[in-house]
């Protein structure tokens, strides 16, 4: 009799156990399902079923959804975050961008050629990825006048763009010099001379890509006429290439004298100044002590800092003043 006491304790089920038996074995076909739902553990196949799929989309976008957006009011720019419980028109809206570009590990960039759109759609992983974040950083129709110079609404477009991304995340940074890069080329294809030179001083800075060197010297070339400091950038490129780190003899000297004379001739004393260094030391141009001191006067005259060493230097090698030799 004991015996079978003992073996009915000993087979007895716990009820608490019993429950939470229960409980995983019901929770096992939803688990199953949920991991089964995920597109891709890969994000950038992941991100594609989201761009493509309405149903992915549902199924994977946090609510309320976080947004970001930038707006024009009385001049300035003015960022606003609110959260939106029913964001698909938005969502919509982002997806029909006609160029769509993924960035990894977690977000996806949304814009256009010309700089006109911008969207981000930030994702967190939580099992699978989530919508966790839309921006809209778009300036494409934010108060520009309709009777702003062809090419000027891109331009300041782009420029407001750089005005953006000195505020924001690194991540972000990118993607917004990016769009002011594409802004600044529009403007170049308008016939606008600042869009140009704003758009190859932007690609040699590093911030943005890197253009092609022949595009670099286009727009510096159409820019060159009328912007004196596109002169001396030019006049620069033509030598460097842009390859400012290695020290070689000048690429096309006399390409690069003719630039520099362009921008001197337009009264930039910065221009006046390296032309005076190039006649003086005789790099791209026949060696003419008395033409650089002319120059360095004239940049002088204009307001040019720092140059009484350079003049000083000639004269004690007996270099005077000519009016005969003037600078240009």
């Amino acid at each position: 009799m004991m015996e079978s006491t003992m073996n009915m304790r000993r087979h007895t089920p716990n009820p608490m156990l019993a429950r939470v038996l229960l409980a995983l074995s019901l929770a096992a076909p939803a688990l199953s399902v949920q991991a089964a739902s995920c597109p891709s553990e890969d994000f950038e196949i992941f991100a594609q079923a989201y761009v493509t799929q309405p149903k992915v989309r549902q199924a994977h976008t946090r609510l309320p959804l976080w947004l970001r957006q930038v707006a024009l009011e009385k001049g300035k720019l003015v960022e606003h975050e609110s959260n939106s419980k029913s964001p698909w028109d938005l969502l919509n809206t982002a997806l029909k961008s006609p160029e769509i570009v993924t960035r990894l590990p977690h977000a996806v960039l949304l814009r256009d050629h010309d700089g006109e759109t911008l969207r981000i759609l930030a994702f967190e992983r939580k099992g699978c990825w989530f919508l966790d974040r839309l921006e809209d950083w778009s300036l494409g129709a934010l108060g520009e006048k309709s009777d702003a110079p062809l090419g000027e609404r891109a331009y300041q477009r782009g420029n407001r763009y750089k005005e953006l991304a000195l505020k924001e995340s690194s991540s972000t940074t990118v993607a917004l010099l990016e769009a002011a890069l594409a802004s600044y080329l529009q403007g170049a294809r308008e016939g606008s001379a600042k869009a140009a030179y704003a758009a190859a001083g932007l690609s040699l800075s590093g911030e943005a890509p890197r253009l092609d060197n022949s595009r670099i010297q286009s727009l510096l070339e159409s820019a060159a006429p009328t912007i004196p400091e596109a002169g001396l950038t030019l006049a620069n490129f033509y030598c460097d290439q842009g390859d400012y780190d290695t020290q070689r003899p000048c690429a096309n000297p006399q390409a690069s004298l003719n630039a520099l004379l362009g921008a001197a001739r337009l009264g930039l004393p910065d221009a006046l100044a390296e032309l005076g260094g190039a006649y003086a030391a005789g790099t791209i141009a026949p060696q003419d002590p008395k033409r650089a001191l002319s120059c360095y006067q004239q940049a002088s005259a204009r307001g040019g800092e720092g140059l009484e060493p350079s003049i000083q230097r000639l004269r004690n090698q007996g270099v005077t003043a000519d009016n005969t030799v003037p600078c240009l």
